[in-house]
C-alpha cells in the first residue's frame, strides 16, 4: 500500500513561546520521483479555511491565524492525502507533501445478461379430416399441388399432391415424414430411388433434397410432416 510522507519544520522558537498572531503556509507538493503537481486542490481547515490550486506544485496560504490545521491534497490519478499541522507565527512554515500515484481502474468484466425466456405459443388440439381436405384442395389437372395443414412452433404438415415430377428442396433444421396417402410414385434421395404406394410411411432426413414423381394416371397424394421446423404463428387448418 503506498504511503503518503508529509514533513513540516521551519518554525521558530521564540515565536513558539509567545503565541498568537498569523502565521504563513508554504506548500510545496511532489510525486514520489520528485517531480512538482501542478493543479493540486490544497484545503486548509482549522482557525481558518482556505484552498486553491497549485502552479508548478507550490502554493504560499499567508495571513492564517496560528493553530491547529488540517491540509487535504486532491489531484486526479493520485490518492488523497490529509494530514494535521500547527502553524505558529513567525517565520512561514514549509509543507512539503508528496502524493502517490493512484492505482490503475480495472474495468468491470462484462457480464452477458440472459436472454428473455420466450413463452411458448399455446397450441389447441384439432382433428382434421385429411380425406375432405384433399377434395376441398384437390390438384386437379395443375402439374402439383403443395396445401399447408397446420403450422406449430415444433413443426408443421402440408398435403403435397404430384404429377409432374416434384424437385423438393433440402430442409436445414427439419426432418421430413412422407406418408403416402393415395397413388404411386417414387423418391429419388440423391442415387437412392424408393417406390411409394399408399401406406408408406418415408423418412427423409434434413439437408438431403429430394424428387418426388408420380406414376399412372392419378396424382401421389402425400402427407408431409416436418418436425422440428420452426413456425412462428400457428395457423389454422385449411
Amino acid at each position: 500500500m503506498a504511503i503518503a510522507v508529509i514533513v513540516a519544520f521551519g518554525t521558530n522558537a521564540q515565536t513558539q513561546r509567545r503565541g498568537g498572531g498569523s502565521a504563513t503556509l508554504a506548500v510545496v507538493l511532489t510525486d514520489p520521483a520528485g517531480a512538482p503537481i501542478s493543479n493540486a486542490l490544497v484545503t486548509v481547515q482549522g482557525a481558518a479555511e482556505r484552498s486553491a490550486r497549485t502552479e508548478q506544485g507550490r502554493i504560499v496560504f499567508e495571513g492564517v491565524p496560528s493553530g491547529n490545521y488540517r491540509l487535504r491534497f486532491e489531484r486526479d490519478a493520485f490518492v488523497t492525502l490529509e494530514r494535521e499541522l500547527v502553524a505558529r507565527a513567525g517565520a512561514p512554515t514549509e509543507v512539503k507533501a508528496m502524493l502517490n500515484p493512484a492505482a490503475p481502474v480495472k474495468p468491470l468484466p462484462c457480464v452477458e445478461l440472459p436472454k428473455p425466456v420466450t413463452a411458448a405459443a399455446v397450441v389447441s388440439p384439432a382433428a382434421i379430416d385429411l380425406l375432405g381436405f384433399i377434395e376441398k384442395n384437390y390438384v386437379g389437372k395443375e402439374a402439383g399441388k403443395t396445401s399447408p395443414i397446420s403450422c406449430t412452433p415444433g413443426g408443421t404438415a402440408s398435403l403435397i399432391q404430384v404429377r409432374e415430377p416434384l424437385d423438393a428442396p433440402a430442409h436445414a433444421d427439419a426432418d421430413e415424414f412422407l406418408y403416402v396417402i393415395a397413388g404411386m410414385g417414387t423418391v429419388r434421395i440423391g442415387q437412392r430411388v424408393e417406390m411409394l404406394q399408399s401406406g408408406v410411411l418415408m423418412l427423409v432426413p434434413r439437408t438431403m433434397p429430394h424428387v418426388l414423381t408420380a406414376r399412372g394416371r392419378n396424382p401421389l397424394v402425400v402427407l408431409s410432416v416436418r418436425a422440428g421446423e420452426r413456425c412462428g404463428t400457428p395457423q389454422a387448418t385449411r
